[in-house]
């Protein structure tokens, strides 16, 4: 797999699925949209799934509304169901601890099927890693998602 360049620009999660995507009609605008709408819909599933370790839901569909607002698991698990194809997380194992195995994942569509597309996705940062850990007290933590 190799990355694809996209915007850092706080959609970079919905180009990243445009750039992988066969319908280059859609926008980040409406594919954040759609995303709002079905975490809105099935809020208590994706609460479930996902508020151990990114926190309310309610809390993520504030900050969703907002356009060129970073995104995180919620979306991800969310544009699965929205586009009816699996997502792959790919997360990279600097300061990797076993609570975040859920961040490398495929996240599969309701109606999942054999035949079912998946798109990959890598967490990553738009800073070296020396740099990201400079201004995070150390720390490294991704900002940006890329498709693979």
């Amino acid at each position: 797999m190799i990355p694809i360049e996209v915007a850092a620009d706080g959609n970079c999660l919905y180009n990243s699925i445009i750039r992988l995507s066969v319908n280059t009609a859609s926008t980040p605008s409406e594919l954040r949209v759609r995303t709002l709408i079905e975490l809105v819909k099935h809020e208590m599933f994706y609460h479930n799934r996902c508020a151990h370790i990114v926190g309310p839901v309610n809390e993520a569909i504030k900050n969703i509304a907002r356009n060129f607002s970073f995104s995180e698991l919620y979306e991800i698990a969310a544009l699965s169901n929205v586009l009816n194809c699996n997502i792959q997380s790919v997360y990279p194992t600097i300061d990797y601890r076993s609570d975040l195995n859920i961040m490398n994942n495929t996240f599969e569509h309701a109606q999942c099927s054999i035949a079912s597309k998946t798109i990959c996705l890598f967490w990553t940062h738009t800073e070296s890693e020396i740099e990201a850990r400079r201004s995070n007290a150390g720390n490294w933590s991704p900002n940006h998602f890329v498709p693979l």
